[in-house]
């Protein structure tokens, strides 16, 4: 499906043609983000993300980057996570040149200035507003606080009000630079330009940019001796929960596994926990799992919300789920189920050129070995029942568990007393 190539300077180009669709997706991957950040600048890579908006090259304002692409009906984004920085854009195919003009120029020649990063910090502090008032959103970074206490996969992207305060031009630049190389850079092309075409425009537009070594990432193992729930009593309706357990790395070869596992147990309306907790037991609107990958480490979390005298039933609910998956091999059925369904949502998800784009270059800059969707349909289909318990055994032990929790409960005693697997 796809072809690879590096160009001299360490740049890794992905393409993908498909003829048949008349657009095409672009996506530029930096393998750095907030873990890579000291404690004291937390919150640079998602501020520099910020300001590649405000102004570039040709481009040297936040109005003129949106309307170029916007007015040609097309979409640019950008997201930050822990370990990747992504700029993307989708545009009419024979709009390819103008996305990769408007990303060259805000990844190599962003404006930066002075006045503007005064304005976007006021900005990224009302987004962290945004997100603490929000609490089915914040019990995740209380989540990964309780998980990583005091480590840089325990902190919120974005980082902190004190942190984002004193990040000023200068020390952005200085990350910005050591961070932001060619041979730390994925482009993911992927629609109805051809391999050529494509290769010809990243080295036409980057090809000179000199190579140059970007930091690399510091371990996080996760602490032991943490306290396991981690408390934030609020004058809520509901009460937001997250249950998280140590997970898996993105090369761990139980990655497969793992999926399945959670196709079954709480990806979807037919998940055992959607079925237990909503349909059978009514404890909650909304309950669902996600395995989260990192390079050294992972986690597997289980978020609801509930009405606050409902969360220990809530919470005793899920961990019987857990023992069921440590304790029972899942039935052929089940399993069959969970292939199907996880290997039609990714077919379907394969028909739009972004997410093919996001499939290539996500998963070199991650993993170094990015796959073909058949390949992973193959794994997926090689995974017994045995492999799921056994790793359910691995991940779901009592001593592991941690909870975060937002809402009007003040004591931390019932919540201890329920995180028995």
């Amino acid at each position: 499906m796809y072809q690879r190539v590096t160009l001299p300077n360490g740049i890794r180009v992905f393409t993908a043609e498909i003829s048949h669709v008349r657009s095409v997706s672009v996506a530029f991957y930096f393998g750095v983000g907030a873990r890579y950040e000291e404690d004291s600048i937390a919150g640079a890579s998602h501020f520099i993300e910020h300001m590649l908006f405000k102004g570039a090259g040709r481009f040297p304002t936040a109005q003129s980057i949106s309307e170029a692409i916007e007015g040609v009906g097309g979409a640019l984004d950008a997201a930050t996570d822990k370990e990747v920085t992504v700029y993307s854009a989708k545009v009419a195919s024979h709009h390819f040149p103008l996305a990769m003009d408007v990303i060259t120029d805000m990844v190599r020649r962003p404006l930066m200035s002075a006045e503007e990063v005064e304005k976007e910090r006021g900005v990224i502090i009302e987004e962290l507003n945004m997100y603490r008032d929000s609490p089915a959103d914040w019990v995740n970074v209380l989540a990964d606080e309780a998980m990583w206490p005091g480590l840089a996969l325990g902190r919120e992207v974005a980082g902190s009000r004190e942190t984002v305060e004193t990040l000023t031009r200068e020390i952005l630049l200085d990350y910005k630079a050591r961070h932001y190389t060619p041979t730390n850079l994925v482009i993911s092309i992927a629609g109805n330009v051809s391999r050529e075409q494509a290769l010809e425009a990243v080295a036409e537009r980057l090809g000179d940019w000199p190579a140059s070594p970007a930091p690399s990432w510091r371990p996080c193992p996760i602490p032991a001796g943490a306290p396991r729930v981690h408390l934030e009593t609020r004058p809520t309706e509901q009460t937001n929960l997250c249950l998280l357990t140590p997970g898996l790395s993105h090369t761990d070869p139980r990655h497969y596994a793992l999926t399945l596992l959670n196709a079954a147990l709480g990806d979807g309306m037919s998940s055992r926990l959607f079925i237990e907790i909503r349909e059978r037991l009514g404890l909650a609107y909304d309950i669902g799992s996600a395995p989260t990958y990192y390079h050294d480490t992972g986690a597997f979390s289980i978020s609801a919300g509930v009405e606050p005298g409902r969360s220990a039933p809530t919470i005793a609910a899920i961990t019987h789920e857990l023992r069921r998956l440590r304790d029972e091999p899942m039935p052929p059925e089940e399993l069959s189920r969970a292939k199907e369904y996880t290997k039609g949502r990714m077919a379907l998800r394969m028909e739009d050129t972004a997410t093919v784009a996001a499939w290539m270059g996500g998963q070199e800059i991650v993993t170094g070995e990015p796959l073909e969707l058949d390949e992973v349909m193959e794994r997926l289909d090689a995974v017994t029942a045995e492999e799921i318990q056994r790793l359910a055994n691995d991940l779901f032990r009592t001593e592991a568990l941690r909870l975060a929790v937002i809402g009007p409960r003040k004591g931390l005693a019932e919540f201890e007393r329920a995180l028995e697997v």
